[in-house]
């Protein structure tokens, strides 16, 4: 048969376990609008920001290879 003591113990660490679970659950809440938060800003940064990227990686290749300005033998 269980004691008085194992019982209540059982208990208080139930409910300590509970309270400890609702409150993770809720700074982790905290910690994701935070992260969405800081995406969300660095979003509009960079949206806002000039884009000086190659439209596409062709495009990139092409222009890092275009010899048009390379002359052979001429003078």
């Amino acid at each position: 048969m269980l004691g008085t003591k194992t019982i209540g113990r059982s208990l208080v660490f139930g409910l300590g376990y509970l309270a400890g679970t609702r409150a993770g659950r809720e700074r982790y809440d905290q910690i994701q609008q935070a992260g969405r938060s800081l995406a969300g800003q660095l979003r509009q940064k960079l949206d806002a920001a000039p884009d000086k990227r190659p439209a596409t990686v062709l495009g990139a290749a092409r222009r890092a290879w275009d010899d048009s300005d390379i002359t052979l033998g001429r003078s």
